[in-house]
């Protein structure tokens, strides 16, 4: 069983290493030569050249948009925003698309993909309907607010409270009367007593969260988080959301960070039974090195 499982971890790591060989994607400088997703790009002043991003950059000449210069424009009335916003003649950019609303005087960008004009409010260059610019402002992990709606992205978070509205961590957000993850009301939470545990799990006083499920059965008040999305509570052991109904609380341990565990009577990989094993005497197969 050992050895059956060290090989599918190792095809596994095969076709991962294989699929990382992709063609990279953006500017790159090796001595006096810049590339462009591999090709070599013609004619550039390699002392004043300027990475912006994967898209934009900028010499003393010529400002360049996927490796091409962009014609007829001097790089005196370029001006790079961030995170692929630019201003040009006259007009507002994101991506190399043109925000056909966009207002050139009074746009800012504002960070985490957002940007704003007198008018409008933009995230990734979509102009977000429901958003009014004025009161605008960003928050952490690409939440930002008006006075009146919270958005997750371009996506309003219906029923939310603004004023009240906080992000937790980069999944986890609250208001004074329900607990969202990624922007998605979680139903049934507890607002006033939800806390993070880490970026997966959640508590409150009635559940244990892994991520926006309730983790059923589980006692928040004893439970813990363990290595290889396992967590426990005095009862029951889980992985993930799943209760192992078969896995014993009190003898129940992780082996490393990669799926194995074990208890009094067996022994598991990623949740699963492995039959025929001996807890007692099981060791972890040794994880196949990845060399790029």
């Amino acid at each position: 069983m050992k050895t059956i499982i060290f090989l599918l971890l190792s095809l596994t790591i095969m076709a991962f290493k294989e699929e990382m060989r992709i063609v990279p994607v953006g500017y790159e400088k090796y001595g006096e030569t810049v590339y462009y997703s591999s090709s070599k790009m013609e004619k550039v002043d390699i002392l004043t050249f300027e990475i912006l991003d994967t898209l934009y950059a900028k010499d003393k000449n010529y400002v360049y948009y996927e490796g091409k210069k962009i014609e007829n424009l001097k790089t005196s009335d370029f001006i790079y925003l961030g995170d692929f916003y630019v201003k040009y003649k006259n007009e507002v950019y994101y991506s190399g698309k043109k925000l056909d609303e966009g207002d050139f005087k009074s746009f800012v960008y504002l960070g985490k993909y957002y940007g704003k004009d007198k008018n409008n409010v933009y995230f990734g260059g979509k102009k977000i309907v429901e958003a009014e610019s004025f009161t605008f402002r960003v928050l952490e992990f690409n939440y930002g607010k008006d006075e009146n709606n919270v958005f997750f992205g371009t996506k309003i978070i219906l029923n939310s409270d603004s004023a009240t509205f906080e992000v937790l961590n980069s999944k986890y957000s609250k208001d004074k009367n329900n607990i969202y993850f990624w922007g998605e009301k979680i139903e049934g939470t507890d607002a006033l007593s939800f806390k993070i545990l880490n970026d997966e799990y959640g508590i409150d006083k009635n559940n244990a969260y892994y991520n926006s499920r309730i983790i059923e059965k589980s006692d928040p008040k004893t439970f813990e988080i363990l290595d290889g999305l396992y967590s426990k509570d005095e009862k029951h052991v889980y992985q993930m959301n799943r209760i192992l109904e078969k896995a014993d609380s009190k003898t129940f341990e992780t082996l490393g960070n990669y799926g194995y565990a074990r208890d009094k009577k067996y022994v598991y990989n990623f949740g699963e039974i492995l039959k025929g094993e001996n807890p007692k005497t099981f060791a972890v197969p040794p994880m196949p090195q990845i060399d790029y």
